[in-house]
């Protein structure tokens, strides 16, 4: 072995993790829900589109974060007695029926951070998010997307903890999303759902429904 390939190593890995959430007919993330209607569906037809992002340095360093972060969340509650599973997976079985008659069920999929079963058995989550803005927080996605999170893992409440240039702070969401609000978002379309979605997406260089500015 002549050397190291650490861009192609890293960019191996990434496109691993991304394959774990692969998109397919009848499955949504929680982050589909958070986002806009369209964007599932270009994601399925058009994934190459997607590749470019897994090398966007302002992406690659948030890994870094959630990675090291994690980990070091993962000591520091253990020794406070808690039990800490990192990057944890959930689905449920989401019936659309109440909202469009002959439309059938849907599956939902989450994956935490973390989650953190206390002494007393308490379960809580743990979103990790970084951001190069201070305003905003907590961001109205990030509270929609552990609000399912809530439900998903059957948790007594969240915390997104934020990594900006300017603070680390967390936030507290105790509501936990409805089966019937997961129907609404899957059924009824939202192109985009938030007006800065454009900006960021890789498909809006096709959308019909990119908004200009």
């Amino acid at each position: 072995m002549n050397g190291l390939d650490l861009i192609g190593l890293l960019y191996a890995f990434f496109k691993q993790e991304r394959a774990k959430h692969a998109r397919e007919p009848g499955i949504y993330w929680v982050t589909d829900l958070v986002s806009c209607s369209l964007k599932r569906g270009f994601a399925l037809k058009y994934p190459e589109l997607e590749l470019a992002e897994l090398f966007n340095p302002v992406a690659v360093l948030g890994s870094f974060v959630h990675s090291g972060l994690g980990q070091l969340l993962s000591r520091v509650l253990e020794n406070e007695g808690a039990r800490v599973e990192l990057e944890v997976e959930s689905s449920l079985m989401v019936n659309l029926e109440p909202i469009v008659p002959g439309s059938g069920t849907a599956v939902v999929k989450g994956r935490a951070d973390a989650i953190v079963v206390t002494r007393d058995g308490a379960r809580y989550g743990i979103e990790v998010k970084t951001s190069r803005s201070d305003l905003s927080l907590p961001m109205e996605h990030h509270v929609d997307q552990v609000r399912v999170y809530n439900l998903l893992f059957n948790l007594e409440k969240s915390y997104l903890l934020y990594v900006t240039p300017e603070r680390i702070a967390q936030f507290e969401v105790a509501e936990r999303a409805s089966e019937g609000e997961l129907a609404k978002r899957i059924l009824e379309a939202k192109a985009p759902r938030y007006a800065w979605e454009c900006k960021y997406c890789p498909f809006a260089v096709l959308c019909p429904s990119k908004l200009a500015k």
